[in-house]
């Protein structure tokens, strides 16, 4: 057993060297990589949030942009159609006066006609009548004369 121990202290004596050697190693590697490697990867994480965040700013405030624009286009619109509604409503009048205009002058010509027609139809009356006694007279003259042959 004492030989066990003596070669445990040979290898232990031996693994000395070594184990200082993994410290330093260890030492070396977190002081001249590792740290400098965590700093950059720190500043890098922080660069990357920043513009994340920063993409994100943009996007808020472009959805910003986009609802104003959207709520400009939705009064334009609303302009739009009053404008033509209040243009209908013109043009309804318009036709309206003209249609009325257009019976007016229509309703004139009829009476016009009718006072026409009527005078033409008194005149006619007038012309028959004093044809009916012209004629009268004639064929009174006739029987008066001695009868028709």
């Amino acid at each position: 057993m004492e030989q066990n121990f003596a070669f445990l202290k040979d290898i232990l004596v031996r693994a000395i060297p070594t184990f200082v050697l993994v410290i330093l190693l260890h030492w070396y590697l977190k002081k001249i990589l590792f740290q400098p490697l965590e700093r950059v990867m720190e500043e890098r994480r922080k660069k990357t949030l920043g513009s994340v965040e920063s993409s994100e700013a943009s996007v808020a405030a472009a959805a910003k942009k986009l609802e104003e624009y959207e709520q400009a286009l939705a009064v334009a619109r609303a302009e739009i159609y009053a404008k033509q509604e209040e243009g209908r409503k013109k043009l309804a009048e318009q036709q309206a006066q003209a249609v009325e205009a257009a019976r007016a002058k229509a309703a004139e010509r009829v009476a016009e006609a009718k006072a026409g027609i009527a005078a033409e139809a008194k005149r006619a009356s007038g012309e028959l009548a004093a044809e009916a006694d012209r004629l009268a007279e004639q064929i009174a003259g006739v029987v008066l004369a001695g009868g028709v042959q």
